[in-house]
């Protein structure tokens, strides 16, 4: 392992385990590994994921498929605009600023995916779309519902 002193007393180790050309250095050092989550102890078959639906089995991660990244994009949106509490802390706050680039997102996705987006995903992002623009409007004074 190589070390050096740096003049103010600071030591420099070099911890890589290879070398520039991928073979295992004689000099490294084994680092010591993270101490595991309590819940990595128990057995593989209690770590499973809980179910995110009714019926749904255990362990199986949710769908991910373009309406529900479109729906997780405007419920942060929401959530910026103080429709929907904060999941962290519970309570309700606006930023504006937030809630407007999380809008610019969402149009800039419907820009990009035109054409290529079936007809219900199509209608999912412009009414999403609409509300979203509406409650920003509400909160930042510029109409009055």
């Amino acid at each position: 392992m190589t070390e050096e002193k740096e003049p103010g007393g600071f030591k420099i180790t070099d911890r890589r385990q290879f070398t520039s050309e991928g073979e295992l250095r004689q000099d490294a050092v084994k680092l010591p590994r993270e101490e595991k989550r309590t819940d990595e102890k128990r057995p593989p078959e209690s770590r499973r994921a809980a179910p995110s639906q009714p019926g749904e089995p255990r362990g199986t991660p949710p769908q991910i498929d373009f309406a529900s990244f479109v729906l997780s994009l405007a419920t942060t949106a929401m959530v910026h605009l103080g429709e929907v509490p904060d999941p962290a802390t519970g309570r309700k706050n606006d930023n504006l600023d937030a809630a407007g680039e999380m809008i610019e997102i969402l149009e800039m996705l419907q820009a990009k995916t035109s054409g290529n987006c079936s007809a219900d995903e199509g209608q999912l992002l412009e009414s999403l779309l609409y509300e979203l623009r509406m409650k920003f409007l509400q909160k930042s004074k510029a109409i009055k519902l």
